[in-house]
């Protein structure tokens, strides 16, 4: 398997953030009365179902006992992630979503720093504050002048960004054991399969299932969008990175995407930049660029890490 080099895989993130940055507006589009949980359900199947012929091209298809556990623990948390972000949005804006899940790059350090331990975890935790600070600056606001986000939604989005904490570092923890060779179709499948498996079983328990009835064009469009570019693609850049990037880095690049959001607001929608914006767009840049540099530094350490173990990360 041909592994990702180090500046394609930030290249690839770089797109992977602009992509979440649409994603947020986009979710938002789809209709309110329909059930969270299906909706999520089903853009996960489709987008496994767009990876199946890949998957049998490529014939990364044996799957063990522990593997298609490890896949059903990932699944699950995309689930419970993608679950909580449609039901957040019932109560709250997207920009509210999009600034919590700024918090999820310093919680994955949390949970590398568990599952994967690295002295040069420490030299990613500065970067990381400076370009979250920068963050929140940028788009914490409620749907109003000084109004905040629900308690609910907070709670409920919360879980999520724990879940999307913990993908990354598991991720690449089971990649070196139960998952060891599984490239990124194949982790981006059975992952997505397992996620729409689950939520789709709740929602039948649940009756969600009946607001299908209730989608329309626009609804089924949406979602399809969803699908293929703010799901697949981005799950596939994502675990295209893990391995060459260390997750916590990778996962970082939801920074440039708020940066994106603040951007799209200031030019397109021509929302008049605050102070306070303005100052936290040069923290994020500056936070980006220290964490860019601490990664080309850890590059030559962790490639080798890499052949050690014989762990390839790549198409």
């Amino acid at each position: 398997m041909k592994r990702t080099g180090f500046a394609a895989a930030h290249v690839g993130m770089l797109l992977w953030a602009l992509l979440i940055a649409v994603s947020f507006s986009a979710a938002a589009q789809v209709s309110q009365a329909i059930d969270p949980i299906l909706l999520t359900g089903l853009r996960l199947l489709c987008c496994a179902l767009v990876f199946l012929p890949l998957l049998l091209f490529k014939g990364d298809t044996a799957m063990t006992a522990r593997g298609l556990l490890g896949h059903a623990v990932l699944g699950m948390l995309l689930a419970l992630y993608f679950g909580s972000l449609f039901e957040a949005l019932r109560y709250t804006s997207a920009v509210n979503t999009g600034t919590m899940f700024t918090l999820v790059p310093l919680l994955t350090l949390l949970f590398e720093a568990i599952l994967t331990p690295d002295s040069r975890l420490k030299q990613r935790v500065l970067p990381m504050l400076v370009a979250a600070a920068g963050a929140v600056l940028l788009v914490l606001k409620g749907a109003g002048p000084g109004e905040l986000p629900s308690l609910y939604a907070v709670s409920v989005y919360a879980v999520g960004c724990l879940a999307m904490a913990l993908y990354s570092p598991l991720s690449q923890r089971l990649k070196a054991n139960s998952l060891k060779g599984r490239g990124p179709v194949g982790m981006t499948f059975w992952n997505m399969l397992f996620g729409a498996l689950f939520l789709l079983v709740f929602c039948g328990f649940s009756g969600g299932w009946r607001s299908a009835l209730l989608l329309s064009g626009s609804d089924i469009w949406w979602l399809i969008y969803l699908a293929l570019f703010a799901t697949l693609t981005t799950f596939w850049l994502l675990h295209r990175a893990i391995g060459v990037i260390a997750p916590s880095s990778v996962i970082s690049y939801i920074y440039l995407s708020t940066l994106f959001i603040t951007l799209f607001h200031w030019l397109w929608l021509r929302q008049s930049p605050r102070a306070l914006e303005i100052f936290g767009a040069l923290l994020v840049g500056v936070g980006m660029l220290a964490l860019l540099i601490s990664s080309r530094d850890a590059m030559p350490a962790q490639q080798s890490a890499l052949k050690a173990s014989g762990h390839v990360s790549g198409d």
